[in-house]
């Protein structure tokens, strides 16, 4: 009489780790695509939010302009997300511009929207659908 064998032939074995290589080729672009696209909107969202301040700091002290703001609560924002994009603020009596640059080395900057700006027209770009 003959015991019937536990466990996995080699061949069991080997389907399942092909398997595995198989989703996890497919899986792991998709996956990083995926953190970029949700580092890419926090930056977004933090150059947005910053414009909204400056226009409100605007609105407030039209004699002033954009040079009287203090930068002090956008560093929050920016803190979550220095390992990935550096920041910066240029800002004219009617005018700014706000920067977000992938940081050389890091995992976004292979990001294929690079570099995104906003200024006080609401002007963003890259275009390419970076901006949702």
């Amino acid at each position: 009489m003959m015991q019937k064998s536990r466990g996995l032939t080699l061949v069991e074995l080997m389907v399942v780790v092909a398997v595995l290589a198989i989703v996890a080729t497919i899986g792991y672009p998709l996956y990083t695509d995926q953190v970029q696209k949700s580092r890419r909107y926090d930056a977004q969202g933090a150059l947005l939010n910053l414009g909204n301040q400056l226009e409100q700091h605007r609105a407030m002290q039209p004699n002033v302009g954009y040079t009287g703001f203090v930068l002090s609560d956008f560093s929050d924002l920016s803190d979550r997300l220095s390992n990935h994009y550096n920041f910066a603020v240029t800002l004219g009596t009617t005018t700014y511009d706000l920067t977000a640059t992938p940081v050389s080395g890091s995992s976004q900057a292979g990001d294929r929207c690079g570099t995104l700006t906003v200024d006080e027209q609401g002007q963003t770009s890259p275009g390419d659908n970076c901006w949702k």
